[in-house]
């Protein structure tokens, strides 16, 4: 991820709850969508990486990431390609 003047360079963050915990989950410079734990109080800051990248028909770029529940399926619906040229995707959650 780009760094300028000592920051990364992140954005779109969205609060998701999920197994009785809080994260965020935001995208940074490098096309690749992560997420941190913040726990249910704020108190928290657990960088745990990236959690979805492009594939091949996201044009080298994923963002903005928001989250929805339906029938207990899980989606994701996401920007996708190059900025200010981008479409918006969804992706379902597969059962482990």
């Amino acid at each position: 991820m780009g760094v300028k003047n000592g920051r990364r360079l992140i954005s779109g963050p969205t609060l998701v709850k999920r197994n009785g915990t809080t994260y965020v989950a935001y995208h940074g410079n490098d096309g690749n969508m992560r997420v941190t734990e913040v726990g249910n109080a704020f108190d928290k800051e657990v960088h745990l990486g990236v959690f979805h990248s492009p594939v091949a028909s996201d044009d080298g770029r994923v963002a903005a990431p928001s989250f929805g529940t339906q029938g207990g399926v899980e989606f994701m619906f996401y920007e996708a390609g190059p900025r200010l040229q981008a479409r918006i995707r969804i992706a379902r959650a597969v059962p482990a």
